[in-house]
Order: C-alpha cells, then structure tokens, then sequence
C-alpha cells in the first residue's frame, strides 16, 4: 500500500510537471526592434517636401506594438506670431521613388519643390504634399515625384497649429486628415525655442499599414512636408515590439486521467508478478 502512495504521489508531481511545462511562458514587455537616425533632414525649407527612405527594414519574430518618430532639438525659423501659417506634415509611405542602393539598413533622403510661393506663407500655401494639391501646391505623388502613384500613403501626424484650422482635411480637434481618425497630431514647435518633439503611433490601423508596407519588399520611407522653415539636430524613427511566442498545448484533464489509470495498472501488474514468485 505504501509503494501505492508512493506511486501516486509521483503521479501527482508529474501531473503538475505536465501540467507546468505545457504553460505559456508570459509575453515579454514591448521593446525596440528596430531603429533608424538621420542627420540629413536638419533643414526643412517650406518650398520642399522630403522623403526619407529606409531599406531592409526587419523586425523579426516579433508583432509590432507601436512606433516613435522622434525629432531632436525641433524649431522653426520665427515665431508663430510673425507666420502663424506654418506647419510640418508627416506621413508613413510604403516605399519612396529613390531607394538608395537597396542595401539593408542604408538609407537614402530625396527631396523636391512642392510649394512655388517663395514669398510669405498663407493658409492655401500649407497642403501635405503626399496627400492633397492645389494653389500654388503641388503634389509630389506620381511621374517626377517622390513616391509613384502605386504608392501607399499613411498620415502620422503633424506640428499642430491652431491658425491652420481651415485648411482641406486638417481638423486641429483631433488630428485627423480627411477620412483618417487617428488622432496622432501633436503639438510642435512653432517658434524659435528648439525642443525635443515626438510622435508616438500606437493606433491599429497605422501599425497595421506599418506591418504591411515591411512586408511589401522590406523598405518603407518617413514623407515629410516642411510648410515654413524648420531645423532639427537629427530625426530617429524607433519600432517597438514583442516576440510571437507558440503556446505548448496543456493536456486536457481526461489524458491525465488515462496517463494515472496507466501507471496505477502497471503497478498492479508489477504486485502481482512479485507475488507470484
């Protein structure tokens, strides 16, 4: 009876041994899995509009949890009071016209006129570029632009300025352009005082189109149309994640039941052999 318990007991320690290691270890907290810095965007002129390409984007094994585009030491050229029309739009594009050499993890900036006031800036002067036209703006989507027409286009955000309320499809509320809901506009730079501005993308949709644009060819590009004069000391773009991790498969309680009932029998067997010697 006692090497019954004894049996039993080892039972139940390799049930819960079973029951332990067919658990899921817990998922590990967002991190960065991959990253990306210029320092070739340091001067953003209100005629152009620029396209930042990244190649052989790879993030792995991983689901992508959220992105953060980062500007160091942001600053436009005068105060808002002076130019209260200006604003810098940013958009998620799944691949630019110039790509570089297409090696992983070179980069390539291209850029080119999208704005042909060169006097001071009025509200019609402040279109994104990879989004809207008209006026003296000009798109830069299609034949001599900076993506083709075939390319994707993803607002992320822009330097939020309450004087360009009226603009097509800018709503200061939110942030959102046209149909876009994402309210990822934050508030920027609008003066001569440099800061550190940040755009953090965690909305679904957008990191959805993130996902998908790495997939399409392993690039995509950082659009950005500077409408007034800005600087920075460099731009970081930073994609956080957490590793795809397979759940083993827990046995169901009545295969535990049959796995007890298997060893009890043998033991038995083994008693009765024994006896009988």
């Amino acid at each position: 009876m006692k090497r019954l318990k004894g049996v039993l007991n080892s039972l139940a320690i390799a049930t819960v041994f079973v029951g332990l290691s067919g658990a899921a270890s817990p998922a590990s907290a967002a991190s960065v899995i991959y990253t990306a810095s210029t320092t070739g965007l340091t001067d953003l002129v209100h005629q152009n509009a620029y396209a930042w390409q990244l190649n052989g984007v790879n993030v792995g094994n991983n689901t992508i949890t959220s992105a953060v585009l980062t500007f160091y030491n942001f600053a436009n050229w005068t105060t808002a009071a002076l130019d209260p029309n200006n604003i810098l739009w940013v958009d998620l594009l799944d691949a630019a016209r110039n790509v570089g050499t297409g090696v992983a993890g070179t980069q390539a900036i291209s850029s080119m006129i999208d704005d042909t006031n060169t006097g001071t800036l009025h509200i019609a002067d402040v279109l994104d570029g990879f989004r809207y036209s008209g006026g003296t703006n000009v798109s830069v989507v299609g034949a001599g632009g900076l993506v083709t027409t075939a390319s994707q286009v993803t607002y992320l955000g822009s330097s939020r300025n309450t004087a360009d309320a009226a603009i097509t499809g800018y709503t200061v509320a939110t942030g959102a352009l046209g149909t876009n809901t994402n309210p990822l506009a934050a508030s920027g730079a609008f003066g001569t005082v440099a800061q550190t501005w940040t755009l953090t993308i965690t909305n679904s949709t957008v990191l959805t189109a993130l996902g998908n644009y790495i997939t399409n060819g392993k690039d995509i590009a950082i659009g950005l149309d500077a409408d007034c004069h800005f600087s920075d000391t460099g731009i970081q773009f930073d994609i956080y994640g957490t590793p795809n991790v397979t759940q083993a498969a827990v046995p169901e309680p009545a295969s535990l039941l049959l796995l007890g009932s298997g060893l009890v029998a043998a033991y038995r067997r083994r008693r009765k052999s024994q006896s009988a010697v």
